[in-house]
């Protein structure tokens, strides 16, 4: 039987299949979902999307929806924390980080290019760069601050959603500075 850590490690390795990575887009954006919806909006076969699905399920990316109608199995997003691998140097692990970035990023990207056509929108977004001297507790303390304030925002669906609503990205990082000629943190 795997450990934690190892579990962790195959669930990581999970998303590293696009398909997988825009079918949890769809469902963090857009809300619950079934295979085959899933599979015409990407233009994929539902037999494709059920299995992603199953095993972006089976490592808790996403979970059974109720169902709506019918016998169609429903899908919605989860929020789960993913830990990247510590020991090691795994490639696979940073690859996966950078395209997790990359694809937020594009999305950026997106938004700032149509801001003159969402003005209500460019006036509410925020974008923040700031720089504190913290400790590995506050930085962690931080972090579990900022999910506790998000946490009401999670439960919002489709139905309970304000009129003009829309899915919003937020990202937020926190890491410690480092060097680039000495890989050691800025002190």
């Amino acid at each position: 039987m795997p450990t934690y850590d190892e579990l962790d490690v195959l669930a990581v390795r999970a998303l590293a299949h696009p398909l997988r990575l825009r079918l949890l887009d769809l469902l963090r954006l857009e809300g619950p979902s079934t295979a085959t919806l899933l599979a015409r909006r990407l233009g994929e076969s539902s037999g494709a999307t059920s299995y992603h699905l199953r095993l972006l399920a089976k490592y808790g990316y996403i979970e059974e929806a109720p169902r709506r109608q019918g016998r169609e199995r429903w899908w919605a997003y989860r929020e789960r924390r993913v830990t990247l691998p510590r020991e090691g140097d795994d490639a696979g692990a940073r690859d996966l980080l950078a395209r997790l970035l990359s694809r937020e990023a594009h999305a950026l990207d997106r938004f700032v290019a149509s801001r003159s056509r969402v003005p209500e929108w460019d006036d509410a977004a925020f974008f923040q760069s700031r720089a504190f001297r913290l400790t590995p507790a506050q930085l962690d303390e931080l972090r579990r601050s900022l999910e506790a304030l998000l946490a009401p925002l999670r439960g919002v669906d489709d139905d309970d959603a304000p009129e003009g609503a829309l899915p919003v990205r937020l990202l937020a990082f926190g890491f410690p500075s480092i060097t680039e000629d000495t890989n050691e943190p800025e002190h």
